[in-house]
């Protein structure tokens, strides 16, 4: 298959975006075959770029994928002047979830998500995370797991499954919690592959920084990737363990200290920013330019999830980082492919040849465009493995 009069192409190869203009692509078996100067002969299995942008698949680094109910509710109260703790005092927020989810049987929840993966498609995404966190139970976290591995086999977008310590349920004393969450759910997640990192959630209302380090030194023990929700609403010095500990990456960090980037920069520990939680919340924005000018790797996520952050468009998310964080347009297409797929680990967000043939045609002639024209999609086409989807 080709794909030809491409106007604009980012392949993330390099220190920069990879440019090249008027080229064309050959796949072959769902990879990347050749990268071709200039437009050729028509082919009966031709796809037409009409001279506009293809990039890699977008990559999400952070989503709460699998989830039941609605918090529409508690989005009308915050917005009448409620806080995020009020809410969640008054039994509203994760715990308003954990009931639904629990109630939900299992075809309710894979129909809902394999849903949510629809709409990322058709936002140019092709890879998520997808954590676990809405059950506070050992099995039903488990259980929660066990459905992402079957909806991983019914979609074209590409699951990286994270087992998540939450905060602590309600109906168990959190230190009876924390050490089953040790010896039983993260044995069994890594014995039956149903997760290839461990997030832990470390700030008031959540876990504490003592109870974040034995989780992550138990999954780490087993050989599973570290994921920390790190100073969302308060510093805890968890990004700071992180980065001792090596992590994969840390989420949110909009309360991060003065010291945190240079920490995390030296451990290669990835920056997952969430300018959605920030935007539905009324935080302050992720310090994007700080972590960047200490070279730390930093990503883009939707943080999609019922509570605050409600959507699949990591387009917008793009946006945001430029519009509110400061970010360049050049910055933020690397943070939503390249970064973000190095952030989970997996080779996706490039086009080189040999790397599989994830890609997203946009109704658009110049990258920038994408990211200026916020709140629609502009995605033309998506390839998932060389096939071209049907929307």
């Amino acid at each position: 298959m080709f794909i030809t009069r491409i106007g604009q192409l980012l392949t993330m190869e390099g220190a920069a975006l990879g440019l090249r203009s008027n080229v064309s692509l050959r796949v072959e078996n769902g990879r990347v075959a050749e990268i071709i100067d200039g437009e050729v002969s028509r082919h009966g299995d031709a796809i037409d770029a009409g001279g506009q942008l293809v990039t890699p698949g977008l990559v999400d680094p952070h989503t709460h994928l699998i989830f039941a109910g609605s918090r529409a509710d508690e989005f009308d109260r915050r917005a009448r002047g409620q806080s995020y703790n009020e809410i969640a005092a008054a039994g509203g927020g994760i715990l308003s979830t954990v009931r639904a989810t629990r109630a939900a049987s299992d075809e309710e929840l894979i129909a809902s998500t394999l849903a949510r993966l629809d709409r990322f498609l058709r936002n140019g995404v092709v890879a998520v995370e997808a954590k676990s966190g809405y059950a506070l139970s050992i099995e039903g976290e488990l259980r929660l797991l066990r459905l992402l591995k079957r909806v991983a086999q019914q979609h074209v977008v590409k699951i990286s499954p994270t087992l998540l310590a939450h905060v602590p349920p309600p109906d168990l004393p959190r230190q009876v919690f924390v050490d089953r969450f040790i010896a039983e759910a993260i044995p069994q997640a890594a014995q039956e592959k149903l997760a290839e990192a461990v997030d832990v959630y470390c700030d008031v209302g959540a876990f504490t920084l003592d109870e974040t380090e034995r989780i992550l030194n138990a999954a780490k023990s087993l050989g599973l990737r570290l994921r920390v929700h790190a100073e969302q609403f308060t510093y805890t010095g968890a990004a700071e363990l992180a980065a001792k500990l090596g992590a994969a990456s840390v989420e949110h960090v909009e309360e991060l200290s003065a010291d945190g980037p240079a920490l995390l920069a030296r451990s290669q520990t990835g920056c997952n920013l969430l300018p959605g939680a920030a935007l539905t919340l009324g935080l302050k924005w992720p310090n994007a330019r700080a972590l960047l000018d200490a070279g730390c790797l930093v990503a883009l996520g939707t943080d999609c999830n019922p509570g605050s952050s409600l959507t699949e468009s990591l387009p917008l998310m793009m946006s945001l980082a430029c519009m509110q964080m400061k970010m360049s347009c050049e910055e933020a297409w690397r943070a939503a492919t390249v970064n973000a797929a190095r952030a989970l680990g997996h080779d996706l967000g490039r086009v080189a040849v040999g790397a599989s043939a994830n890609l997203v045609i946009w109704r658009a002639n110049d990258y920038r465009e994408v990211i200026q024209h916020y709140g629609d999609s502009l995605v033309e086409a998506v390839i998932v493995d060389g096939q071209k989807m049907q929307f």
